[in-house]
């Protein structure tokens, strides 16, 4: 038996208090995946100890559908392990996500597999918010009219994004999603083999900081077509993360990721296409967003937090700073 072109990974963790409007998220995202007019696909669903009737749900589903394959995690391994045991254990040449609360379009796969050219390794689709009816004002106008996507950002010229200009993209807006969540997205297997996959030291922008991974060094296809719909809702995780009081969210986690583009060998590509400009661009976010953690250390625990980002990347802080700021640096400390 051949694989199949594409697998559809579903990462489902629903905990008891989320019982009944969860439970109703994941049929309509399993009737969803079973809907598609393409058919050369598999769905990965892996369950990372749900404490609803979640799991008796996706059973009776891989009961009914071929299509389906259903795995439960011997012990948590977390949003991020999840999301990397669905890739390892799926067969496509190409895997399409799709969050347990989401919901894809019948042609969606088709659409996604018309754009999987030679030379393409990621595909991204347009952006399609779907906020619940207890939405503020405020959540509608941002997801609706202010969040950055490809096509504001003043580079699409071309449905064809090349490696260079997503990292243009990301050197001006720096720690800001412009890309697309996971559930929008579409990539091949072999690609991620090679840049490695999901950090789990990142909670809030983990999809940004992988997608750029790919993106410059690849570049991406972007599709203009809302073919995939992206859940927010109170119980949301990105809702979750945005509306929390969180030292780590708030102040460390936009650094981290800068630092990782900074630092890390898979960014390489990255850093060789903002030049000079775009890494002393990057260098000053890093000693404003110091700064800034630095100042919003309320307690012992967030001072643990600080201390030990920055003692992680102090060897980069005394070879990127001038004496005047480590001075500062190290009293902030």
């Amino acid at each position: 038996m051949t694989n199949p072109f594409i697998s559809i990974c579903v990462p489902v963790f629903l905990p008891s208090r989320q019982a009944g409007n969860g439970e109703k998220h994941l049929k309509e995202c399993l009737d969803s995946c079973i809907s598609q007019t393409f058919t050369n696909y598999e769905i990965i669903i892996c369950d990372d100890g749900s404490s609803d009737e979640s799991i008796s749900m996706c059973e009776e589903y891989a009961s009914k559908h071929k299509h389906i394959k259903f795995y439960k995690n011997e012990k948590n391994l977390g949003l991020l392990g999840n999301w990397n045991k669905c890739v390892e254990l799926a067969n496509g040449t190409w895997i399409k996500f799709l969050f347990q609360d989401d919901l894809m379009n019948s042609n969606c796969l088709e659409e996604f597999a018309k754009n999987a050219l030679d030379g393409v390794e990621l595909i991204v689709c347009k952006r399609n918010f779907l906020l619940e009816s207890s939405a503020s004002e405020d959540e509608k106008d941002y997801y609706q009219n202010r969040v950055r996507t490809l096509e504001n950002t003043g580079q699409f010229t071309s449905n064809d994004f090349k490696a260079q200009t997503i990292s243009k993209i990301a050197n001006d807006h720096p720690s800001l999603n412009f890309i697309g969540e996971p559930s929008l997205t579409m990539f091949k297997k072999e690609a991620l083999l090679k840049v490695g996959g999901f950090d789990n030291e990142l909670k809030q922008i983990c999809d940004l900081e992988f997608l750029l991974r790919l993106a410059s060094v690849y570049g991406l296809r972007y599709i203009p077509q809302q073919l995939c719909g992206f859940r927010i809702h109170s119980s949301s995780t990105t809702m979750k993360n945005v509306s929390s009081n969180n030292y780590y969210i708030n102040n460390i986690e936009g650094l981290l990721y800068v630092l990782k583009l900074l630092t890390k060998p898979e960014f390489k590509s990255f850093r060789s296409h903002i030049g000079v400009n775009g890494l002393s661009k990057q260098r000053m976010f890093v000693k404003y967003r110091l700064f800034k953690a630095s100042r919003a250390i309320k307690n012992s625990e967030d001072r643990q937090i600080f201390n030990a980002l920055s003692s992680k990347y102090k060897q980069f802080m005394y070879k990127w700073f001038d004496i005047p700021v480590l001075k500062l640096y190290m009293m902030l400390k």
